[in-house]
């Protein structure tokens, strides 16, 4: 993903020098007459590409500082934004950093001088007797530099339009990640993780407090239903095993297959609402003493016991351990991540494993989050001492790094860096359309005196451009084709040619980029001929 977003910045950046280098384009040709006088009075053509170059540079210097600044502004808010639904002290270090200062005054700088090289020389190139002739009236630089102009608009449209793709890619793929079933009910639960060990309890007196904790908790207004576990799905902490079936005997030499497992108390599966296919859950009868029992998933007993009726088949998590009794099939539910494919996992009662570090889960009726205060006092009351950690809803831990956060940095990154492409974009589209309609306006006066309506003049400058939109919508088609299928990694849970993408990211570029065209038409409109023709 950081390879991913470092291209997509390279390609805004790419956009921005596009962009300023049309800009220095269009200042190099108004600039003509200056230079022409300047070398009439002897400069030379290196003091002339010097001083235009001289002016890129600070230029760049300037810009890069200012985006240093809104860098560190956008990158602390972003930092702020990032919830990672855990109470490990994990922290996301955005502080100052001379390398990272110095990499990017030194590719401001270097921006600068490629940008104003190619400009420097076309400006000092002007011929004197030319341009003092014709007064600077027109663009001498004629049809050449009017397409070099034209090309960087339409590089800068494909561009943007690639950008605004893979945005909308990333808010799609949110969406969808948003309304997945996840096999399970996430909305109205509550999770604490807790660990007895830490003020050094003994097992037993870990599990007396559980089972006094579990009264006093169902027995509060607003529960549901409670229930322990060592996990939470797409938490933090996940346990697998190596499975050795009775009826599959491992071949010596190879790995035996894995499957995801969880340690559940009685009440998970109705907590967690996680529908039961076949047999039964965890009981409260699944006891130290009781014969070892395990639920599986869907997908573990189909790839097991294909064709088979899986209750009261026996596997091992050890190659010399007990054997586990399957007594009940559970839906497939997500496990590990939002976009994982069914899993195998398998559930094994708390009491039958000896785990004394438990995470409890409350399903209420009223908001989750006005019972997190009354279920820590319940906890507090019954041993002050008793950490407490990760006291937040299931939506809450859903939206941490197992969960929505990769979405979710995706649409932001990829959001903002698609809007600053449209941006630059149309303010590359709006430049040379604007210019352009400048260059003409002796020719638009005099069409004006020959009788042609604002409505000509209007189709005149819109046609020069929506010929370049067209063709750069048409480019970044194609480029954002390639490019979104060389990064299928990066975009899950949607098409990377999603059509309803491609379709209204093109709508919202064109309609913006007309909006840009017609504003220069516009003004093109009211040019009066007489004052025209006068000035000309």
């Amino acid at each position: 993903m950081r390879a991913f977003l470092l291209v997509l910045s390279g390609l805004v950046l790419v956009i921005a020098c596009m962009n300023v280098a049309n800009i220095l384009m269009v200042r190099a040709t108004i600039r003509q007459r200056e230079m022409a006088i300047r070398a009439a009075l002897g400069s030379s053509r290196a003091r002339l590409v010097r001083q235009t170059l001289t002016e890129s540079i600070v230029l760049a210097i300037l810009g890069g500082l200012a985006g240093l600044i809104l860098g560190k502004w956008g990158s602390d808010a972003f930092a702020g934004s990032i919830d990672l639904a855990t109470d490990f002290p994990i922290m996301l270090d955005f502080s100052f950093d001379w390398r990272v200062f110095s990499y990017a005054l030194s590719g401001a700088v270097s921006t600068g001088i490629l940008i104003g090289i190619w400009p420097a020389l076309r400006g000092s190139r002007a011929d004197a007797n030319v341009v003092l002739h014709d007064g600077g009236r027109t663009d001498s630089g004629g049809a050449g530099r009017g397409r070099a102009r034209g090309i960087l608009v339409v590089a800068q449209v494909a561009g943007s339009l690639v950008l605004l793709i893979v945005a909308g890619l990333f808010t799609r793929s949110l969406q969808r990640a948003q309304r997945i079933d996840l096999g399970f009910d996430a909305g109205h639960m509550l999770n604490v993780r807790l660990d007895p060990d830490e003020v050094g309890y003994s097992h037993a007196r870990a599990m007396d407090f559980y089972r006094e904790l579990e009264r006093r908790i169902r027995a509060l207004p607003g529960v549901q239903s409670a229930s322990l576990a060592v996990s939470v799905p797409m938490g933090y902490i996940n346990n697998g095993q190596a499975i050795y079936p009775e009826e599959r005997p491992v071949v010596p030499g190879e790995q035996p297959p894995m499957a995801g497992c969880n340690y559940i108390g009685p009440g998970y599966f109705e907590t967690m609402r996680i529908p039961l296919v076949r047999g039964r859950a965890v009981l409260e009868s699944d006891s130290e003493t009781a014969p070892q029992a395990a639920v599986v998933n869907q997908t573990m007993a189909g790839r097991f016991w294909p064709n088979q009726d899986p209750i009261g088949k026996r596997f091992r998590i050890r190659h010399d351990g007990s054997p586990w009794e399957v007594v009940g099939v559970a839906h497939d539910s997500k496990y590990l991540a939002v976009f994982e494919h069914p899993l195998p996992y398998f559930y094994l009662p708390l009491a039958q494993t000896g785990v004394t570090m438990r995470t409890l889960q409350v399903r209420t009726s009223v908001p989750p989050e006005s019972m997190a205060a009354r279920v820590q006092r319940e906890i507090q009351s019954l041993d002050p001492e008793m950490p407490v950690a990760d006291l937040r809803t299931m939506n809450q831990s859903l939206a941490g790094g197992f969960g929505f956060l990769l979405f979710r940095i995706g649409a932001i990154q990829g959001g903002t860096m698609g809007i600053l492409g449209l941006l630059l974009a149309m303010i590359g589209v709006y430049g040379v359309v604007s210019y352009g309609a400048s260059q003409r306006t002796r020719e638009i006066g005099i069409r004006m005196a020959l009788a042609a309506g604002p409505a000509d003049v209007r189709s005149l400058v819109l046609g020069h451009g929506l010929r370049l939109v067209i063709a750069g919508v048409a480019t970044g088609l194609v480029a954002a084709a390639v490019f979104t299928r060389v990064a299928a990694g990066y975009v899950l849970l949607v098409s990377t040619t999603d059509p309803l993408t491609f379709t209204m990211v093109t709508l919202l570029l064109a309609a913006i980029a007309l909006w840009a065209c017609y504003l220069p038409a516009r003004r093109a409109m009211r040019v009066d001929p007489v004052v025209a023709l006068r000035h000309e």
